[in-house]
C-alpha cells in the first residue's frame, strides 16, 4: 500500500496531463494524422523490447535480488544498450534515405529514448528509489505536455511535433533520474560481467517474443484497421482507446508495486492467501473504474472532444473490458516472472496473439473497428483463463468465481444502459449509483478499508 500510494501520486499526475492532451490532439490533428501518429508510437512500443532485448526488465528482476551486486547489474545492462542505441541511429539514418514521407530519424531517437528511460526507471525502482521513479514519470509527461502545446499549437508541426514531444519528455525523465538517483556513481567499466549478461539474457530473451505476442494482443488491431479500413478509422479508434487509459492508471500503479511485493513474498508460506487477497482487491478496483468510464464515456466525447471523434464513444465498453482483462493478465504474469518462469509467459501470450489475429481479420470485414475491439476482448480472456488455470493448479491462487461473475453482470448492465438510453444525465446517475452499491455491499472492499484503519491506529 505504501509503494502503491507513491506510484499513484506519480502516475495520477502524469496521466492527468495525458488526459488533458486528448482534446489538444483532437483539435490539432486530423483523424488521419492522428491515425499515423498513433501507428508510429505503437510501432516504437513494439520495437522497444525487441531492440532493447528486454534487458531493462531483466535489470529490474535481478536488481531486486538482495544477493546481486547492483553495480554489476547496472553496467552489464547499460553498455549493451548503448551499443544497441548507436546501431539503431545508423539504421535510421539509412532508412531516412529510403522512406522520406515519415519522420524516421526522430522516431528512431524516440525509440532509443524509450529504451534508456525504461532501463533507468526500472533499475532505480528495484534498488529502492521509489519516489524518484514516480517523479520521473511526472517529469516525462509534463515536459511531453508542454512540448506538445508548443509544437502542435504554436509551431503547428503536426505528426513530426507529436513524435518529437514524446522524445523530449523521455529525455527529460532520463536527465532527472541521472541527477536524482546519482546514476554516475554506478558506472564502472570493470564491473561488466559476461556471465551475468548471459544469465540476464536467459531471463529476458523469452520475454521478447512474449512482448511481440502481447503487442499482437493489445495493439495489432491498429495495424489491421489502418490497412483494412484506413488511417481515419484508425484515428477514431485510437482516440476511443485513450479513454480507457484511466484503467491503465490503476493497472500501472498496482503493477509497479505488485512486481516488487510478489518477488518479496513468493517463497513465503502464506503466499497463497496473500496472492488471493490481492487478486480480489485488484479485480474489484478494475471493474469499479471500468464501470465509471463506461458511465461517462458519452459526455466526454460529446462535450470535451472534437465532434469528428464522437462515434468513438460506442467503442468504449468493449475497449474498457479488453483493458480490464489486460490488467488481470498482467497481474498473473507478475507471478510467473517472480518464479522466473518466463517461457510459460511466452506460451500463454502466444495463444492469445494467434487468436487475436485470426479473430481480428475475420471480424473487421463484418463489424469494422468494433470487430477489432471484440477480438481484443476474446484474446485477453483466453490468456487470463489459461493463466488462472495454471496458477490455480500449482496452488498459488484461489478464484472467487461468484464475485467476478457479479462484477461482469454489473459491467454489462451499465454498458447496455449507456447504449440504449439517450439521456446522459440518467446514465450517469445509474452508473454512480451502481458503483456506490458496490462500495457499500462488497465485503472485501469494506474489509480492506477496516484493515487500513486498523493499521493507522
Amino acid at each position: 500500500m505504501g509503494n502503491s500510494l507513491i506510484f499513484a501520486i506519480g502516475n495520477m499526475g502524469s496521466k492527468l496531463v495525458q488526459f488533458v492532451l486528448i482534446p489538444l490532439y483532437s483539435y490539432t490533428l486530423t483523424t488521419s494524422d492522428f491515425g499515423d501518429a498513433d501507428f508510429l508510437t505503437q510501432l516504437v512500443y513494439l520495437l522497444t523490447p525487441i531492440i532493447g532485448l528486454e534487458l531493462f526488465d531483466a535489470a529490474f528482476r535481478f536488481a531486486l535480488d538482495k544477493k546481486e551486486d547492483k553495480i554489476v547489474v547496472f553496467n552489464t545492462t547499460l553498455f549493451p544498450l548503448l551499443i544497441i542505441s548507436l546501431v539503431t541511429i545508423l539504421i535510421t539514418l539509412l532508412l531516412k534515405q529510403i522512406v522520406g514521407s515519415y519522420p524516421v530519424l526522430i522516431t528512431g531517437i524516440f525509440l532509443i529514448a524509450n529504451i534508456i528511460f525504461a532501463f533507468f526507471s526500472n533499475f532505480i525502482r528495484a534498488i529502492g528509489y521509489v519516489k524518484e521513479f514516480a517523479i520521473a514519470g511526472i517529469v516525462n509527461t509534463v515536459f511531453m505536455g508542454i512540448s506538445s502545446c508548443l509544437l502542435l499549437v504554436f509551431f503547428k508541426m503536426g505528426l513530426y511535433g507529436y513524435i518529437l514531444s514524446f522524445t523530449i519528455g523521455l529525455v527529460s525523465g532520463c536527465i532527472y533520474i541521472i541527477i536524482a538517483a546519482k546514476l554516475f556513481k554506478f558506472i564502472n567499466l570493470k564491473s561488466i560481467n559476461k556471465t551475468k549478461l548471459i544469465a540476464m539474457l536467459k531471463y529476458s530473451v523469452p520475454l521478447i517474443p512474449n512482448y511481440f505476442a502481447w503487442w499482437l494482443n493489445a495493439s495489432s488491431d491498429r495495424l489491421f484497421i489502418i490497412t483494412m479500413i484506413g488511417a481515419s478509422a484508425n484515428g477514431l479508434y485510437a482516440m476511443a482507446s485513450k479513454i480507457p487509459n484511466f484503467i491503465n492508471v490503476v493497472t500501472t500503479i498496482f503493477s509497479q508495486s505488485w512486481q516488487i511485493s510478489i518477488v518479496e513474498e513468493y517463497d513465503h508460506k502464506g503466499n497463497k492467501k496473500f496472492v488471493s487477497n490481492v487478486f480480489v482487491s485488484f479485480v474489484s478496483a478494475l471493474f469499479l473504474v471500468g464501470i465509471l468510464i463506461v458511465t461517462f464515456a458519452r459526455p466526454i466525447f460529446l462535450w470535451i472532444l472534437d465532434r469528428s471523434y464522437y462515434e468513438g464513444w460506442k467503442l468504449t465498453a468493449l475497449l474498457v473490458l479488453a483493458v480490464i482483462y489486460n490488467g488481470i493478465a498482467l497481474f498473473l504474469e507478475a507471478i510467473y516472472t517472480a518464479y522466473k518462469k518466463t517461457f510459460s509467459v511466452l506460451i500463454t501470450t502466444t495463444y492469445g496473439a494467434i487468436i487475436n489475429v485470426l479473430v481480428t481479420v475475420s471480424l473487421i470485414p463484418l463489424m469494422g473497428y468494433y470487430g477489432a475491439a471484440l477480438a481484443n476482448v476474446i484474446s485477453f480472456f483466453v490468456v487470463i483463463l489459461i493463466r488462472i488455470i495454471e496458477v490455480h493448479r500449482i496452488g498459488i491462487l484461489n478464484i472467487d468465481v461468484k464475485r467476478i461473475s457479479v462484477y461482469h453482470f454489473l459491467f454489462f448492465l451499465v454498458s447496455f444502459i449507456s447504449l440504449i438510453c439517450k439521456n446522459v444525465i440518467l446514465v450517469s446517475i445509474i452508473g454512480v449509483f451502481i458503483c456506490a452499491l458496490i462500495l457499500l455491499f462488497d465485503k472485501n472492499i469494506s474489509k480492506q478499508f477496516n484493515m487500513l484503519k486498523g493499521r493507522k491506529k
